[in-house]
């Protein structure tokens, strides 16, 4: 299975939480990581507003595989039924197109409800 990596575990192991740093540690040497290319610019802009060096989004991002953006993956957001922010739907749009393999990886409880009423395996890495 493939670990599709959502913003609030990506901002958590910048910010330094030791569980969603340890689960990153595990999940770059065994499964892997991949995530929308929107997680770049989700980051791009915590670190704007938490005024970061921008450059540290790479110690994260060179260990994630990147999916596009693209009118598939919009259209897939544009047709989840359940209640969701935007860029979440995006990112659940992703997840989908990667295939049933993929466990969302998130800190976010609406988010993780719907990847499971999707038929995706979930995972919270921080609740544990």
């Amino acid at each position: 299975m493939t670990n599709y990596l959502d913003t609030s575990v990506a901002v958590a192991v910048l910010e330094g939480s030791m569980s969603a740093r340890e689960w990153f540690k595990e999940a770059v040497a065994g499964r892997g990581v991949v995530s929308s290319r929107l997680l770049q610019t989700e980051l791009t802009r915590v670190l704007r507003r938490q005024e970061r060096p921008v450059q540290e989004r790479e110690l994260l991002l060179r260990y994630v595989d990147v999916a596009p953006l693209t009118d598939a993956v919009l259209s897939i957001a544009e047709a989840i039924p359940q209640h969701l922010r935007s860029l979440d739907a995006i990112h659940l749009a992703t997840a989908l197109q990667l295939g049933s393999a993929v466990t969302v990886v998130s800190h976010d409880s609406q988010m993780l409800a719907v990847a499971q009423d999707l038929g995706l395996a979930i995972c919270d890495p921080l609740s544990s």
